[in-house]
């Protein structure tokens, strides 16, 4: 499933974008798959990984029915909406820093850190520069 979203293409990205889904599974993407070739000592922990999407996917849903059926409001799901905040941008930083160490590791020409973080948060734009990249970065490590 992980080389599926990094072997698209970035309008089809683009694209998948506004189910907001699809995004964190990107994200995780990209940690999974850059992270086999990276050295043990830099290896990004799966655990956190993996925790750190669940939260946003399952908050999202969970969230949206509680406000909807009127069972809760804002003032009472706020603190969930920002700890699924927390958990994007930590997974924006994760990704950019992984981004980062498999290039490294590959002796590749290194990004800018802050670039690939921002590029991942603007996500509508950074796709365009980042996505190629990707493609590239998996045919390694195929």
């Amino acid at each position: 499933m992980t080389r599926k979203y990094l072997s698209k293409n970035p309008k089809e990205l683009f694209w998948l974008f506004w189910l907001g889904i699809p995004f964190l599974i990107w994200i995780y993407s990209i940690g999974i798959e850059l992270n086999k070739k990276i050295p043990e000592s830099g290896k990004l922990n799966k655990i956190i990984l993996t925790g750190l999407v669940a939260y946003p996917i399952i908050y999202i849903p969970v969230g949206l029915t509680l406000l909807i059926s009127g069972i809760a409001d804002m003032n009472a799901i706020m603190p969930f909406h920002f700890g699924a905040m927390i958990c994007m941008f930590l997974l924006m930083i994760l990704t950019s820093i992984t981004i980062i160490k498999f290039e490294k590791a590959e002796k590749l020409k290194q990004s800018n850190g802050i670039g690939l973080f921002f590029g991942i948060w603007y996500f509508i734009i950074g796709v365009w520069y980042i996505q190629p990249k990707l493609n590239e970065y998996i045919k390694r490590i195929k």
